[in-house]
């Protein structure tokens, strides 16, 4: 790798990304290193409104071929009987001949052409220019459409991306124009661990930060938080231990939810079934009220809710039958 040759390490067959993101020069390079190093840093502009101003001005030129070419057909109709409505709209040999020299030739009436000649090379360039337009126009529309798909960058999450790369990448305020648009960043990589979690990673607590530090450490093979400059913000925001450390700390609490109704069921044996259905409609409730948070799918959510139910139904039935025949 050439910057740790530069900075007078040995030479090594293979280097990470984590090499990449520690040796890259501060400034864009580090910037890029950073956005594919960690996921969450991966935000760039939507541009939804030009965007917009563009499909805008792609309608107004498809309507305005069309509209001519209708224009056309009607005064078309009334020219030697509409004739020239039922036959072939273009010249069979000078279209080869074009197509030959390339796609990209349109039809060029020659000196001396008759007036059916030069109506029809217009009516074939106007859709040949009517197909290009509407090839663009759709492009944009479906790329637009794909582009909603992604999660919108949060305020906070963008005010802190920009005064990382301002104070910590030392970027010039003309650099930093076009991240002055804070409604306009989506992230292409949705991460919903991080959208719910982003407030622990965006603190401004030391003592929180040094914690996570430590405890995502745990979960991965980065460097030691002593190895670490405290003064570089990127730090908090790897999400490669974080979100291990997450979904751990999930599957704790997903285990919370279920292993105490079934303790309930199971050791207090002399309760009234209104009472074994009590508890099981309550902690139901609280179960739904903690996936409504990480799950944004309805769906997902109801055959979760339905899912959770039949398991502590399921156990009540067995448990209730095992305490008759005892």
């Amino acid at each position: 790798m050439a910057t740790k040759r530069q900075a007078g390490e040995g030479f090594d067959a293979f280097y990470s990304d984590l090499d990449v993101l520690k040796r890259s020069p501060k400034g864009w390079p580090s910037i890029a290193a950073t956005q594919m190093y960690m996921p969450n840093y991966d935000s760039h502009r939507a541009f939804k409104s030009p965007t917009h101003a563009a499909l805008i001005n792609l309608e107004q030129k498809i309507d305005c071929v069309v509209n001519k070419l209708d224009e056309r057909d009607f005064e078309d109709a009334k020219t030697e009987g509409g004739r020239p409505l039922r036959s072939l709209p273009f010249d069979r040999e000078k279209f080869v001949a074009r197509c030959l020299r390339g796609p990209a030739h349109l039809s060029t009436p020659t000196p001396g052409s008759s007036p059916g000649e030069l109506r029809m090379a217009e009516r074939e360039n106007l859709h040949a220019c009517l197909g290009i337009l509407l090839k663009e126009y759709f492009t944009l529309l479906h790329m637009h459409h794909q582009n909603l798909k992604f999660p919108r960058v949060s305020r906070r999450a963008h005010e802190a991306h920009f005064q990382a790369a301002r104070d910590h990448q030392g970027l010039e305020d003309e650099a930093c124009a076009f991240m002055r648009y804070i409604d306009d960043w989506i992230c292409p990589e949705p991460d919903i661990i991080f959208q719910r979690f982003e407030n622990l990673l965006y603190t401004k607590s030391k003592g929180l930060t040094q914690f996570l530090k430590h405890a995502c450490c745990l979960f991965s093979s980065a460097p030691l938080p002593s190895a670490m400059s405290d003064d570089d913000p990127r730090v908090r925001y790897s999400l490669r231990g974080f979100e291990r450390f997450v979904k751990g700390l999930l599957g704790l609490v997903s285990l919370s939810l279920l292993a105490p109704p079934v303790a309930v069921l199971y050791l207090r044996t002399g309760w009234p079934r209104a009472a074994y259905l009590g508890v099981v409609v309550a902690f139901s409730t609280v179960f739904c009220f903690v996936l409504a948070l990480f799950e944004p799918n309805t769906a997902r959510l109801l055959v979760g809710l339905a899912a959770f139910f039949a398991v502590l139904i399921a156990f009540l039935s067995n448990n209730m039958v095992n305490c008759e025949a005892a």
